[in-house]
């Protein structure tokens, strides 16, 4: 039998000002194109059976057990019983694009969610006081999981930006923006899920982040173009109140209308102005004004190239990662002969450890360099960058004669830099967006078919003798450190795009570490520990720091003096 406890008389006018309140809400709310899913139509949006869900006027955390709630007499609450452990909500119509406003309550302890199309899940946990949360705590896009030997996660998931989670026993707001994933008429999808922007108690904590598998453990299972929502309620107790659902269409945002002085090389609708070879065709498409390539690749040859040449320029351009990933802007000839590159520079695009990279200095032939009489203050340094993943990004690019200057969300990465005689050609060449192909083994993760989207490409011409601004330059990575274009910088970065040796594992970090440095001589030492000092200049918020010590440790012992 349920206990259910009953406010003071007193409070009971107060709470049927709020129903009023809330009631001439609910009737706007419906004049805006909001489809209630409450339940006091006996769960009427819903597929039966429900299980133990109720309805109440109201819940809180129960005072003899924080672990569980308890509901008091009335409507508008929906509460998953009394062991918080049932039957999850599934709801009978099936949604495509849609934004949903959802405001829930959890016990201590307890784990929710709400999942579209039985595939993709925004976390519901009591995470209060998290400091660093990941993809399974509250406002998470939940990872990826196996069952088996034990439940575990095989990615990170997305993590909310920031955790806005409240207490338990206090409601909690939720609105999300979902976009279905895409399909063409054969059933093949052409474009990833998206949650276009998740807000949790008035925090923007995810935003344009595609899901491009299931979450949990069904991230194999078969994406379909629209779905119900499901409300779980199967793995602690949670109550839902003021849960409403809308269609969603895209925004009226300004996309690839090119700022003054500038042309458009992409007009958001087709390919007109590129080259496609037959490659390219099958691994590119254009949709919601972004050129998009998600495909695996298995070979060379689907790059995007203009039709057009250019000499000196300035090239804006956004993109975006989907996941960990690879691709570059490739932009006049190169002199050398450099086998398995190619024969022009590329501006490298990459998600871990070669962001702004000019990638002929990292695949010139060492005879090459020794005949040019290249050294290490000859090339390039890049400041180090590992883009957030999901969020777009703004790349400045310009070329001038020998001289390049990059920019990246404002901030110079290359500043003037000027190519060495017998490297770069001053001839004009096509500019070309590269589709990499699928990588296996190194540091972006086992068969990643290396997705990018680009959009917003404009291109300003320079005529001969125009002098462009100087950029700003760079600011120093911390107060009495090495500037972010220290000589070290372009073999750090080198260094963490090594693989980790097979011989480590995470769990035993520093029974390896000690291992290895007692194999040393003092020399190698002291090199070991002038890299890492750097390297912490130059990144301080540097992710993995153990596996990047790692890396800079072998490095050392394979070729430190």
């Amino acid at each position: 039998m349920r206990t259910m406890t009953f406010p003071p008389v007193g409070l009971r006018f107060l709470a049927a000002a709020v129903l009023l309140l809330f009631l001439g809400r609910a009737a706007g709310a419906a004049e805006e194109g909001w489809t209630p899913l409450g339940a006091e139509d006996n769960f009427a949006a819903w597929r039966q059976p429900t299980g133990d869900w109720y309805v109440a006027g109201d819940a809180r955390v129960d005072p003899n057990n924080t672990k569980a709630l308890v509901g008091t007499p009335g409507k508008g609450v929906m509460i998953n019983g009394q062991a918080g452990r049932t039957k999850s909500l599934v709801t009978k119509q099936p949604f495509e694009d849609v934004e949903l406003h959802v405001e829930f309550m959890v016990a201590r302890n307890s784990n929710s969610g709400v999942i579209f199309h039985g595939n993709y899940e925004i976390q519901i946990l009591d995470s209060y006081g998290v400091k660093q949360p990941k993809g399974g705590d509250c406002g998470g896009i939940y990872p990826r999981a196996e069952a088996e030997p034990t439940y575990h996660h095989i990615d990170e998931g997305h993590p909310p930006k920031v955790n806005a989670a409240k207490p338990p026993g206090e409601w909690q707001a939720l609105d999300i923006i979902f976009r279905a994933a895409r399909f063409d008429d054969a059933g093949k999808k052409t474009a990833n899920a998206k949650f276009v922007k998740v807000v949790l108690n008035g925090h923007v904590i995810q935003e344009n982040q595609e899901v491009p598998y299931a979450t949990g453990t069904n991230w194999d299972r078969k994406q379909v173009p629209r779905g119900p929502i499901i409300l779980q309620g199967d793995y602690g107790p949670v109550a839902f109140r003021n849960v409403r659902v809308r269609p969603w269409k895209a925004g009226a945002e300004v996309l690839n209308v090119p700022p003054e002085g500038f042309t458009a090389l992409f007009n958001g609708k087709d390919f007109t102005g590129w080259r496609l070879s037959p490659k390219g065709k099958a691994m590119w498409t254009v949709e919601d004004g972004a050129l998009k390539s998600h495909g695996l690749l298995p070979e060379w040859g689907a790059d995007l190239e203009t039709e057009k040449k250019y000499k000196d320029f300035v090239l804006l351009v956004d993109f975006r990662m989907p996941t960990l990933s690879d691709s570059g802007i490739n932009f006049r000839g190169l002199i050398p002969q450099m086998e398995n590159f190619g024969q022009t520079e590329q501006f490298n695009i990459r998600s871990k450890g070669g962001m702004g990279h000019l990638e002929s200095f990292y695949f010139m032939p060492e005879a090459a360099k020794q005949r040019l009489g290249l050294q290490e203050k000859d090339l390039p340094h890049a400041g180090y960058i590992d883009h957030e993943i999901g969020v777009w990004h703004t790349v400045k690019l310009t070329v001038i004669g020998k001289n390049v200057t990059a920019e990246y969300d404002g901030k110079v990465i290359l500043d003037h830099f000027e190519y060495p005689e017998g490297v770069l050609s001053l001839e004009p060449a096509t500019i070309r967006f590269q589709k990499h192909v699928v990588v296996d083994g190194q540091n972006l993760g086992e068969m990643n078919p290396c997705p990018i989207e680009y959009r917003n490409i404009f291109i300003k011409e320079i005529e001969p003798g125009t002098v462009e601004p100087p950029a700003k330059r760079r600011v120093e990575a911390a107060e009495g450190g090495r500037p972010l274009d220290s000589p070290n910088a372009g073999l750090l970065s080198r260094i963490d795009r090594n693989d980790l040796p097979q011989g480590y594992t995470p769990a035993k970090h520093q029974e390896y570490v000690d291992r290895r440095m007692a194999g040393l001589s003092e020399a190698q030492r002291a090199k070991v520990g002038q890299l890492w000092k750097e390297k912490q200049q130059i990144h301080p918020d540097m992710p993995n720091r153990g596996m990047s010590f790692v890396k800079i440790l072998e490095y050392v012992a394979a070729n430190g003096k």
